[in-house]
Formats: structure tokens, sequence, C-alpha cells
């Protein structure tokens, strides 16, 4: 009889489904209660006994620990969009995700059962630390890929191509109303970090004693970023010596943009190339942008542009918020998932 009792109180247990999105830059999380999170994905531990009594805590996380980051050692657990290996980053990852999770409250005795995003050719080896690192927070996980969740978020799920371009890297799927297989997946480190570390590089170039932090570009890439023709000159104040000066940057910022675009229409090429042939006009025509790259002024015109030399097609960029996207993919995903289906790798 208590047997019995325990069972019914298991099964009445509240269901709470989760979906994560664990990127280069943010992670963001979307449950079916209406609960969500987007955070910077950093976590920071202070340097020494001084920080740590300043700041007043052991570990710092996301937005917090880069207001803070001259005192702290910086940890970035994703980078090119794979999860590091070595411990110390597993750690950061792992306590980033519980720090999440705590900062939107899910209820203590329910069973949760959460899809993560990665990218779309993840190894095995990642799949794996991902899932681990999860599995104390989570009654059940499964992984997916980035650009089909985002897919399926939009409803997008027969003949249709997602870019999802992310800060490491660049992800490509077809979706053909299945779930994908790795024929149907691509995925390059040639993305915002790209982006960024060429914008760095141009600028420090063009002027010896200016200092450009990784903050400092990512901001003006987030702010001005474009390909084409500029909207308006790009003018920011960067750091010279001892002073700060005011430079356009519009000439810097384009190329460093547009530094991405060949790989990605070769991406795209590739695998229009290798879809069946009754099918790849319709593919053409439904090839979408999304993740952080579609805010770049232009992006879609200018990838249209170098596919009508190699075919044509039609490309969009994606309404969605590209911060959460793929986490409110994940969320319908895991709703939408069979019971039998939980525990295998997508």
């Amino acid at each position: 009889m208590a047997d019995e009792k325990k069972n019914n109180k298991t099964e009445t247990k509240e269901k709470i489904f989760i979906g994560v999105d664990f990127g280069t830059s943010k992670i963001a999380i979307t449950t079916n209660d209406g609960k969500s999170v987007v955070e910077q994905n950093v976590v920071g531990y202070p340097k020494d006994p001084i920080s740590s009594k300043f700041l007043k805590k052991e570990v710092l996380y996301g937005n917090e620990a880069l207001k803070h980051r001259v005192a702290l050692n910086i940890f970035r657990p994703i980078e090119n969009g794979i999860l590091k290996t070595n411990k110390d980053d597993i750690s950061a990852a792992k306590g980033l995700l519980e720090h999440c999770i705590n900062s939107i409250k899910l209820p203590k005795d329910a069973q949760t059962y959460a899809i993560l995003g990665v990218p779309a050719e993840a190894s095995v080896l990642s799949k794996k630390i991902l899932t681990e690192i999860s599995k104390d927070f989570f009654t059940g996980v499964m992984v997916a890929s980035d650009p089909f969740c985002v897919a399926y978020e939009l409803g997008l799920l027969e003949n249709v191509m997602i870019v999802d371009i992310g800060a490491g890297t660049t992800d490509l799927c077809r979706v053909r109303g299945t779930l994908p297989e790795p024929e149907d997946m691509m995925s390059f480190p040639k993305a915002g970090d790209t982006i960024d570390n060429a914008l760095i590089k141009s600028i420090t170039s063009d002027y010896t004693n200016a200092v450009v932090t990784k903050e400092m570009a990512k901001r003006w890439k987030e702010e001005f970023g474009f390909v084409g023709e500029p909207a308006k000159d790009c003018v920011v104040e960067v750091p010279v010596d001892s002073s700060t000066l005011e430079l356009s940057i519009t000439q810097e910022l384009k190329t460093a943009c547009e530094s991405i675009i060949p790989a990605i229409v070769e991406g795209i090429t590739k695998l229009i190339s290798t879809y069946d042939p009754d099918f790849r006009e319709e593919l053409r025509k439904n090839i979408f942008i999304s993740g952080g790259g579609s805010l770049i002024r232009n992006i879609d015109a200018v990838i249209e542009e170098e596919l009508a030399i190699v075919g044509g097609g039609k490309v969009t960029v994606i309404k969605e918020d590209p911060f959460t996207a793929g986490s409110k993919g994940a969320l319908k995903l895991a709703i939408d998932m069979p019971d039998d289906y939980w525990g295998k790798l997508v």
C-alpha cells in the first residue's frame, strides 16, 4: 500500500518542459510555464583575496562578471560553439547553467525535461559532456541542433534551409520534414567572433597605438554592423595612448562583417547541390538567416547577390528574437517529443 501511494505521488508530479540554447556568447533558457532568462556565457572568479572581499562573492556570472572583469579571472566555457573539455571550463559551464536555472525558480518537486540546442556538427563528446552536466538539474535531457530548433519554433519544416549565425559558429541545416541527418547539417567557425577579431586587427593595424578590446568590438558590431552599402558613417571613440579619439570605422566594419559571407555562400551552395534534385529549387527559395548575425544590416540582400552567381536563392532574415529563437524551438520540441525518445542524441 505504501509503494502504491508513492507511485501515485510520483505520477502526479508537475511536468516542466525546458528549452536551452547554450551558445558561445549567450545562454538562453525558456520554459513552458512562461519563464525565461538570457545571460552572457561568461564566468568570473576573483583574482585574489582583495577582489574577493571587494566583490563579496566567490564566483560571478554573465553581465555581472563582465562588469567586474578587471578584478576577475574570466572563463568563457564555450569556444567556437563547443564546450571546452578541461575541468575548469566544464565546472564553469555547470555553474552558469545552475545560476540560470536558479534565477527562473523552477518548482522543486517538478519533473523537468530539457532539450539543449548545440551546433549543427557538435561532436559526440561535446554532446555527452553537456548532457552529463545537465543531469543534475533535469529529470530527462536530450540534445538537438540549434538551427533545427529554430526551424521547429517557426514551423519551417519542409524544404527549408536555416543559416544560424552565432558568435562562435555559423550552423546550416536542411529541414525536410524529419529530424536532420548528419549530411543535412554543416558548421564552421566563421561567425560573430570572426568579425570581432577582424575588426580589432584592422583598427589596431591602422592606428598602432589604439587599444580595442573584444567587448568594444562586439558592441560596435551590434550597433553598426552592416554589409554592402552603409546606412550611415560609423563613428566610435577609440582609446589611443592615454586619450580617446573619435574615429570612423565604417570601412573596417564593412570588411570585417563581409569576411564571413564567402563561407556562408559556399555552405549554402554545397547543401543545395547535395539535396534531392526534385526539390532543390524549392530549397533555394526558402533560405532563412537566424542568430545574432541576422542583425547585420543588408546580410540577406548581399547573400542573395552572391547566390545569384551560382544559381540564385531567396534569403529571408527571421524576425524572431535571435537570442531566444533557439531556446523557444528547443522548448517546443521538448513538449512534442514522445516519452520513449528521451535520452537519445539527435
